[in-house]
């Protein structure tokens, strides 16, 4: 590398390290506007139903489907219930699903739960390793938390990081999604809107690696139109909602 091109290498890495290093915000200002204000939304939210109502009616049109556990019903039963659907004893005795940490999953007693019905959870903390990449593909089911879900869209966000693999929502055929009531919102719009009112929307670009949004299984369509389910991803997504109050 000639002395010419080095310098202009290191003036560019000069001008990064100064840009990252003064942390300037990510999002201009509101433009004047009352960040109080109701949000303007692509889609509306939903007026005639309750957002569980509405979250479901727009995952099964989606292609997915969802269980809304009620006061009084054990959420730990619930998943196991719909893992052993998916994976049932005639096939393996013991279970091994592609997880969260179970801490991020936010359901208190799952873990023993589980267990008791011999499903143990995988939740790997990085797949740098062949083996454990081959291991994690292996498995039928995956099990993840939300960051938010939203009722007139019937999607989800999932933010990936330390206890929280992104390969649980990809890798596995069968994908359960556990929803928080408190991580329902009525729409995008109205999530943005609260972080933004609380001082976590920066903090939430610049911590994620990454940020999936999922609407439903993964689709793929040919030139005539046949809809396939499950091939770049997860060919069944089912949330279970449940009251974490």
């Amino acid at each position: 590398m000639s002395n010419r091109s080095s310098e202009a290498r290191e003036e560019t890495l000069g001008r990064l390290r100064s840009a990252l290093q003064k942390q300037q915000a990510l999002f201009r200002d509101s433009i004047g506007r009352d960040l109080s204000d109701p949000p303007m939304t692509v889609f509306p939210p939903p007026q005639d139903r309750s957002l569980v109502e509405s979250f479901t009616a727009r995952l099964t049109a989606l292609s997915g489907s969802c269980d809304v556990v009620r006061q009084g019903e054990d959420v730990g039963e619930r998943v196991v219930h719909r893992i052993r659907q998916w994976v049932p004893a005639g096939v393996a005795e013991s279970i091994e699903v592609l997880s969260w940490e179970a801490g991020e999953l936010h359901v208190a007693g799952l873990e023993q739960t589980l267990a008791e019905a011999d499903i143990t959870l995988f939740a790997p903390e990085e797949l740098q390793e062949q083996s454990v990449r081959n291991h994690a593909a292996a498995l039928a089911v995956g099990i993840t938390g939300v960051t938010a879900a939203f009722a007139n869209t019937g999607s989800i966000v999932l933010t990936p990081g330390p206890g929280r693999s992104r390969a649980a929502g990809l890798l596995p055929l069968n994908h359960l999604v556990l929803v928080p009531l408190s991580r329902l919102h009525p729409t995008f719009e109205a999530w943005l809107l609260a972080l933004r009112q609380q001082g976590g929307l920066e903090a939430l670009v610049r911590d994620s690696g990454q940020i999936a949004f999922i609407a439903g299984p993964s689709k793929s369509a040919d030139i005539e139109l046949n809809l396939t389910l499950g091939v770049h991803g997860p060919k069944v997504v089912h949330a279970i909602v449940f009251d974490d109050t």
